[in-house]
């Protein structure tokens, strides 16, 4: 399959494993992003804002709102500024306030301006605002991005920037300080949504978060195995043993020492060095990651029946071959040769520089950093139950926390952050109400969001069938059964909380 040079371009440039760009004249390399790193640290969001998308609504209105840099120190005056945007388009006088939790990008209006949320908005005659996370975009509360200055970079603090900036949007902004407020967000917004409600209820009338990550975990060993369920489920038992196969010959070749075979088929910078364990796990790291990079491009999941073709073409005799074909023709415009070295892999997670183009467009130190220190989210192969071999450990994440941050980050302080985000938030039990948590099938997030509860006027609901983020999407004639109930019980939460009964009759 051979697949457009923008496509390319594009998956190179957001997506896949460690890549190198080398001048035809030169024997210096150029080394890149690293494709799929970013996706490490960006996948808790979910599904993101589309790149260079413009606001279709001469009534959406730019903002800065000064807020503290440190909300717990009363001796720290320091304060800084975020973006946010705010459209009344379908504000109604006595409406509530509608909020569309920023996440680890810079601010966008799109989730405001093209969602299921923003036509739950309109009903329900709501104003719509969204904010911009501290450390991305335009909104630095320090002046790089140094271990010392990331110490401001805390869920906690998040929350107070949150509810702060609501309070001065129903005083100053709406001029109605006693506005219901409603709060929604996809992936990492989903959990700070449904965690602001949890915080502050007094403030918060209700909160929908759509595969929002609530279990923090330093072992995400179900994220390799529901990409491998995902893979059965839209492509075919052939590709996953395709896939298998590939993976576990690669693994007895480099246990046997033919580490030639595999340099030689996978064009790797220099061969891979079986005496750097660490080295042995970026391979097979980046490989996985190459692969169910380009099986979600775009967020099309007919991508993953595509690339399945590719590697079930009778054309190859071995899963190993028809790996290293499919990776090499998918890049072979980009890059020169696969660079494995671990100094490659966190040259991008080590630049303390705001202005540097990793930190700007994937904020991958800033977000990087969150997981190391509260979230965990390392999606190791330790599981039996997936396609993607065993090397990957939790090795190669603490090094690369210890790389980029410090070797403060041992392995106790890090299960320590884990821990305590889960004891703070409840992970899967947060005894929380008014609040709605809704996940694909099909979204690996699913393993670490919450699938079934029950509380008061709170339910959980799973779209069989559905993708990441197709839920909240506006409701059409595309959408499956199950996904338009989905929506609808949506948009029935949303009402009850606003003060109006659940209707089971209501379509």
């Amino acid at each position: 399959m051979k697949l457009s040079s923008a496509s390319v371009r594009l998956a190179a440039l957001l997506l896949l494993a460690v890549i190198v760009v080398a001048s035809g004249k030169s024997i210096d390399k150029i080394r890149r992003l690293p494709p799929g790193i970013e996706r490490m640290f960006t996948r808790k969001d979910g599904i993101r804002p589309p790149k260079g998308y413009v606001s279709q609504s001469p009534r959406t209105v730019e903002g800065r709102f000064t807020s503290r840099v440190n909300h717990f120190d009363p001796q720290n005056r320091d304060t800084f500024e975020f973006n946010y945007l705010h459209n009344d388009q379908y504000y109604r006088q006595g409406g509530p306030l509608f909020i569309v939790v920023g996440g680890h990008y810079p601010v966008n209006p799109y989730f405001m301006e093209n969602s299921h949320f923003r036509d739950v908005a309109a009903l329900e005659g709501a104003w719509l605002a969204t904010n911009e996370h501290r450390y991305f975009g335009e909104s630095y509360p320090t002046e790089d991005l140094s271990t010392e200055n990331l110490r401001f970079m805390r869920t906690e603090q998040v929350l107070f920037d949150l509810i702060e900036w609501i309070d001065f949007l129903r005083r100053e902004v709406m001029g109605d300080p006693n506005a219901r407020v409603i709060l929604h967000g996809v992936g990492y917004g989903g959990t700070l949504a449904t965690w602001a409600r949890q915080r502050f209820p007094n403030i918060i009338d209700g909160a929908w978060g759509s595969s929002a990550p609530v279990r923090a975990t330093t072992n995400f060993e179900e994220f390799a195995v529901e990409v491998g369920n995902i893979i059965r489920e839209r492509g075919s038992d052939q590709c996953y043993n395709r896939i298998f196969q590939a993976f576990h010959t690669a693994e007895n070749l480099i246990d046997a020492g033919r580490t030639e075979m595999i340099s030689e088929m996978f064009n790797t910078c220099d061969p891979v060095d079986t005496d750097n364990p660490l080295e042995v796990e970026l391979f097979f790291f980046a490989m996985m990651f190459s692969l169910e990079a380009a099986m979600v491009e775009d967020y099309d999941i007919e991508n993953i029946g595509r690339v399945c073709d590719a590697l079930t073409d009778e054309e190859f005799g071995t899963g190993l071959e028809a790996l290293s074909a499919f990776l090499l023709d998918r890049y072979a415009d980009t890059r020169e040769c696969f660079d494995l070295s671990f100094e490659n892999f966190i040259r991008y997670l080590t630049d303390v520089d705001i202005n540097a183009p990793a930190n700007v467009e994937f904020g991958l130190r800033q977000a990087g950093y969150q997981d190391c220190t509260e979230f965990g989210y390392f999606e190791m192969t330790t599981s039996p139950d997936q396609p993607f071999g065993t090397k990957v450990t939790y090795d190669l994440f603490l090094a690369e926390c210890q790389a980029a941050y410090g070797d403060w980050l041992s392995k106790d302080v890090v299960y320590e952050g884990v821990r305590l985000t889960n004891f703070h938030f409840g992970a899967t039990d947060p005894r929380i109400t008014n609040v709605l948590y809704t996940n694909g099938e099909l979204d690996p997030l699913r393993a670490v969001s919450i699938t079934e509860y029950t509380n008061l006027l709170a339910n959980a609901r799973v779209t069989p069938g559905a993708f990441i983020g197709q839920d909240i999407q506006s409701i059409s004639g595309m959408d499956s059964e199950e996904l338009l109930e989905t929506k609808h019980m949506a948009e029935q939460y949303i009402t009850t909380w606003l003060g109006s009964p659940i209707s089971p009759f209501r379509k």
